[in-house]
């Protein structure tokens, strides 16, 4: 018995420059390039990111506790965690930001996560 084992043709070839289809009609970028690139998306991403952190320090809620008017605001650590986790519902952001849930009301988080999502959005298009 003798097998015959098929062998599979690569077309891709550097000699030739046959790069194959994942660079077929696309730009070659030297490295230079690329670190001008990603210095102007950081540079956007830092702007955005300040944008959303101060949107999100000048929110503020009220509520009545004990006849007194009390203020509620984001801390930093909060405001952190909701930007790099970006949790969806109120259950998720509570779970992994429990301090949430001690100073605000569902609605007041629902709320949040709002900004937070449309901010994103805007951010990562």
């Amino acid at each position: 018995m003798s097998s015959n084992p098929q062998h599979v043709v690569d077309t891709e070839d550097a000699a030739e420059l046959n790069l194959g289809v994942d660079f077929r009609n696309e730009t070659c970028l030297s490295n230079a390039e690329v670190a001008v690139i990603l210095e102007k998306q950081k540079s956007d991403y830092e702007t955005q990111e300040k944008q959303l952190t101060k949107a999100l320090m000048s929110l503020a809620f009220q509520r009545e506790e004990d006849g007194e008017t009390v203020e509620y605001r984001l801390e930093e650590f909060e405001i952190a965690c909701l930007s790099n986790l970006n949790p969806e519902e109120v259950e998720e952001a509570v779970a992994l930001i429990p301090s949430l849930h001690k100073r605000f009301a569902e609605d007041e988080i629902e709320e949040i996560l709002g900004i937070v999502s449309r901010t994103a959005a805007r951010m990562f298009g």
